[in-house]
């Protein structure tokens, strides 16, 4: 097969060779540093599509737990809110990534 310096990289892609473990930590550095900023900017993109929908169903919730019938129904959605508030959200990952052989070193 042959070592990669030897093939090039894809197109659009920039090839880095790292000749010491201290440039393919600098390197590996800056490679997750970029992924933290990118999954920042899709997590506020997210939130300006689905924050006021979570909003609008918030308050259609208290909309009906003031009109309830009857205090089961109110207690019912106050207890539903409450666990609304508690659920973890699911959109959020931590994820790190690793050069490929930083990732055999840690047992990745």
């Amino acid at each position: 097969m042959g070592l990669p310096e030897h093939y090039p990289a894809p197109y659009g892609f920039e090839k880095i060779v790292c000749n010491s473990a201290h440039e393919a930590e600098v390197w590996s550095e800056r490679m997750r540093k970029q992924e933290a900023i990118k999954i920042q900017m899709e997590d506020e993109q997210r939130e300006i599509i689905e924050g006021p929908i979570r909003a609008n169903l918030r308050s259609h919730i208290l909309h009906q737990m003031t009109n309830a019938r009857n205090n089961l129904n109110r207690e019912f959605l106050r207890c539903h809110l409450e666990s609304y508030d508690k659920r973890p959200d699911r959109t959020k990952m931590n994820r790190i990534s690793y050069l490929h052989n930083e990732g055999y070193e840690q047992g990745h």
